[in-house]
């Protein structure tokens, strides 16, 4: 079911529903609007779903995978979700929003003008009460007809993104994990979270699994998961050897070194992406650095409250 994400060069969410004799599911359920929402309900009613013995499972807590929540838990059987995203979506987050953006501006070396021109409700928690929330760990199953789902952690687009594969079957719901024709923003949630570190590991534990059907959340299914994990790797490595030769010049913050790598969004001119899109981008350049640094490459200066500046070493 596709599920229409308006304002979204993303376009459109690939949603799923699975109808079983005892239980049902959907998997991930797109943005809050009326148009998503009527879309899902509609699709409820001519499978002819009983609510209260459906779950909605997410994969992870962006907005265009859990933005109709609200309009939705209350009626339905559970929220499954991980850990991390439980937090998330109860309203439980120790940091803030505004909180994390701010520091993520200030590693990045973004200036406080530029956060204050962020959309104000863009990427805001959903609040659902912890029970209705059944938290999901790697290895669980969730059967759902004749489909049993096996939860996978899929961490590194967020630190809480889960995947749902059935080996029986041969089939993968890895969400944003592995897309076809683009590759999902690794950004920096902390450098707790190793982001792109557990991205390339996670790409590498599901890039031989048994499968004859993946459904990603956007692009359409994927034919061929071990040469599309291939490419996303490879992208990635070009990605770093393009940001160490940035860094051969001098020492830069994230914010200027994405003003000097390629590119494809708006024909690659980064100066003029609206705010949104440099700060993902910037986040995503803070994310391989942080790689980098970590791997010894490169070395940082930068203490708690100051940009982070990264510099080449021999």
């Amino acid at each position: 079911m596709k599920l229409p994400l308006k304002g979204s060069s993303l376009k459109e969410l690939s949603c799923y529903i699975i109808k079983g004799q005892d239980r049902s599911c959907i998997i991930d359920v797109g943005f809050d609007t009326e148009e998503c929402d009527r879309i899902l309900r509609e699709a409820v009613e001519e499978l002819g779903l009983d609510k209260k013995n459906t779950d909605i499972l997410l994969t992870h807590t962006h907005q265009d995978h859990c933005g109709n929540l609200p309009n939705l838990y209350k009626e339905f059987g559970g929220v499954c979700c991980s850990r991390w995203d439980s937090i998330r979506i109860s309203g439980n987050d120790p940091v803030s929003k505004y909180d994390y953006l701010k520091d993520n501006f200030l590693k990045c070396g973004m200036s406080t003008s530029l956060l204050e021109q962020m959309p104000k409700d863009e990427d805001m928690d959903s609040s659902v009460p912890l029970e209705c929330i059944k938290v999901l760990s790697d290895g669980d199953v969730l059967t759902y007809g004749k489909y049993h789902l096996k939860v996978i952690d899929l961490k590194g687009h967020m630190p809480g993104l889960i995947g749902f594969y059935d080996e029986e079957q041969e089939v993968l719901f890895p969400g944003d994990h592995v897309l076809n024709k683009i590759t999902p923003n690794i950004g920096f949630y902390g450098e707790e979270y190793h982001s792109l570190t557990n991205y390339v590991a996670n790409l590498k534990k599901v890039r031989d699994l048994k499968v004859k059907h993946v459904f990603p959340a956007h692009r359409g299914a994927i034919k061929d998961l071990q040469a599309r994990v291939d490419e996303i790797l490879e992208h990635h490595e070009e990605r770093l050897d393009e940001i160490t030769g940035v860094l051969y010049t001098k020492p830069m913050c994230a914010y200027e070194v994405a003003g000097k790598v390629k590119w494809y969004y708006k024909e690659g001119n980064f100066h003029a992406y609206p705010v949104m899109m440099k700060w993902m981008a910037a986040s995503e350049i803070l994310a391989h650095l942080q790689y980098l640094y970590e791997r010894g490459e490169i070395v940082r200066s930068g203490e708690e409250g100051e940009s982070y500046i990264y510099r080449y070493v021999n």
